[in-house]
Parts: structure tokens; sequence; C-alpha cells
């Protein structure tokens, strides 16, 4: 299927309208005064503090909103290169923030309820601009709306941010975890500019193919560390996606779905359509702990990707790490990210072979 009939499938039954097209400026905002505030655990998702604060500004057919995101600036002695650094916006607080900073990187930090909020009821900067509505072109999901969001920051750094700030626009990442992991390879489909889309722990509704079930299958997971007859648990079911808990990250079209067989189009797609020969897709998960995102589901939803690459000669582009556990981008992965970054954009040497990074325990 072309890349754009599988854009516009992926819009009109499952995640719904992509929007693009918007008048973008911003607004320097200063230092964070909330600097000391170190919030811990799955609140670290929620809340952003610390950084300089920045207002995103955009506005369409008569509609505006706006919201603000923190931005994370490496020392330049901590820079790859005399130029203009690389940066990943992460679609809220990651553990490895300080490595990825110690590396050269900055880092373009969103507040993702302030683009939409969690729940059924559209609301948000993005719905502010697009009300959600009962026709599929009036329907965007929280997905999309928080993709749209990382998007949007991007044009900024297009639109002058990028000079204000030493950022080159062409060297730009994108990563978040959960259910931001699902938001992120959303993102990377529909938004040709990120040099690099990394979702993490993305599970059912990103990349874990909705078809391959690990409930009850055991893993010898002792090279990554960990026992060698580790038994999944209960894996995310196709209904918890479509519950009122969050029915609301998709449109009113995959609630149709009633089994995974009727979905025509395979999660693989996605990665397909992150990657390109200037553009790269690098999969983060864990062996324990993803009973419920189911990790081996993921897996295979590289192995699809990666033989329909290959057929491009695009292999290469698409890479994939497990670590042990940690259900975030941990400095295992940050320490990977950067380094082949780094020698993609720079010509800096691999510390990692590619290939070790296209394997995993779950053969």
């Amino acid at each position: 299927m072309e890349k754009e009939k599988l854009r516009q499938f992926y819009q009109n039954s499952i995640y719904g309208k992509w929007r693009t097209g918007e008048d973008i400026s911003y607004e320097l905002l200063g230092p964070d005064p909330d600097t000391d505030e170190k919030p811990e655990g799955f609140a670290a998702f929620l809340k952003v503090t610390g950084g300089e604060l920045i207002r995103i500004c955009a506005s369409k057919d008569g509609r505006s909103s706006s919201f603000v995101i923190h931005a994370f600036l490496p020392d330049e002695k901590n820079k790859t290169s005399d130029g203009p650094a690389p940066f990943i916006i992460c679609m809220h607080p990651i553990p490895a923030s300080d490595l990825a900073l110690k590396k050269g990187y900055a880092l373009l930090v969103m507040t993702a309820s302030e683009i939409a909020t969690d729940d059924t009821a559209h609301k948000g900067a993005f719905y502010d601009l697009y009300p959600y509505g009962d026709d599929k072109d009036e329907q965007s999901g929280v997905l999309m709306a928080w993709a749209w969001g990382a998007s949007k920051i991007l044009d900024a750094v297009y639109a002058g941010l990028g000079t204000d700030l030493n950022l080159d626009p062409g060297l730009s990442l994108v990563t978040g975890v959960s259910r931001w992991g699902k938001a992120t390879a959303v993102c990377g489909a529909f938004d040709e500019r990120f040099k690099m889309t990394i979702p993490a722990c993305s599970g059912a509704g990103g990349l874990a193919l909705f078809d391959v079930v690990s409930e009850g299958k055991t893993y010898d997971f002792t090279s990554v560390g960990g026992p060698s007859d580790y038994t999944y648990g209960k894996n995310e079911p196709l209904d918890c996606l479509q519950s009122d808990a969050e029915r609301g990250w998709f449109n009113d079209r995959f609630l149709e779905y009633l089994k995974p067989g009727d979905i025509p189009v395979g999660q693989y797609m996605l990665p397909v359509l992150g990657v390109s020969d200037k553009r790269y897709y690098f999969i983060i998960a864990a062996c324990m702990g993803e009973d419920w995102v189911n990790a081996p589901a993921m897996w295979e939803c590289y192995r699809e990707a990666d033989k329909l690459l290959k057929a491009e000669d695009l292999d290469s582009h698409l890479l994939v790490h497990f670590h042990k556990e940690g259900h975030a981008v941990i400095d295992e992965d940050m320490e990977l990210i950067t380094n082949l970054f780094d020698h993609i954009t720079f010509g800096k040497p691999l510390h990692v072979p590619f290939e070790s990074l296209k394997t995993t325990v779950f053969e």
C-alpha cells in the first residue's frame, strides 16, 4: 500500500485526522521559577519543572491556542560539534535527561496535558483549534493531538526558536513512553521532518501487533541479567483501548473493530512510514515488567517492518533495543541513541555495532 494511502487509513480508521498549516509563533518566557521541585515516579511524566519556559502559539481559520514547553540546553563544552545542537522533543520528562544533556543534546519537553487532556473530553490547545465533532474529518484522537504538539514545537524551531536557542532544525529527535510512546509512533509516521523517531514501551495502539499474544509464554532473559524463566502475564487487549478510560486516544471508527483480525493494516506500517533514506527509527522497550504492553509483540512489529524496509535497502535505518527492565527511556537507551545519532550525523565512531541493535531475546 502506498504511504499516503496508509496515512489516510490511519487517519480514517484509528487515530483521526492529522492537522497542519497553522501560523506558528513563540514567546521566550524566561527560567522556570519552580526549579527546586523534583517530581518522582509517574508524576514525572505529567509535570515538568526547571529549564527555560517557551510559549508556542498556533492560529488557524480565526482560532488560536498556545501551550508552554520547557527547554533544557547543554553546556557548550558538551556539544558534539561547533554548530547548533541536536535536540530531542520529549512528550514528558525522561529519566535519561541528564545524560542527554551531557552528550550535547538539548531537550524540549512538553506538558502533554496542556495540548490535550488524557480523556474523552477533547480539551486543550489542540482542541481549541480543532474541536472534536461527529464527522471523521472533525475527529482527531488524543494520540494524534499529542503528536501534533511535538510537530508544532518543531515548527517553532524552524520559525526562529532554533536560532534563539542555538539548535539545528534538521537534527531533531522525538520520543515518548507508554501512551506517549504511541503518540511518538504516530508523530514519526506523519511528520517527515524528524530525523529520528524513538517510541518507547508503546504497547497496544502503538507498536505492539494486535494479533500477537505473549500471555503465558516463558522467555529466557539471562543474557540481559534477568531470569531464565520469565513468564508473561496479561497483555492489554483491544477492548481495553476501546474502554471509557482509553477510547479518547483514537477516533470513533476505531471503536467498530470487534477483534484484532478486523483491522486490515498491521501496526508495523507505522515504523515503515517513519523511515526514509534520511530518517531513522529506534524502537525501545523492556524485557521484564512489560507484560501489559506486550514487549514480544513490539519485537514482532520490528521484524515485520524490517522485512519491508529491507526490500527498499532501508533496514539499517530501523533499530530496536530491549533493556532488562524499566518502563522508560533509561541511560542505557540514551547511550545507544546518542551514539547512533552522532554516528549518522557527525561521523563519530560507533561504540555498539548496528547488528547488535537489531537482535533481542524474544526469538
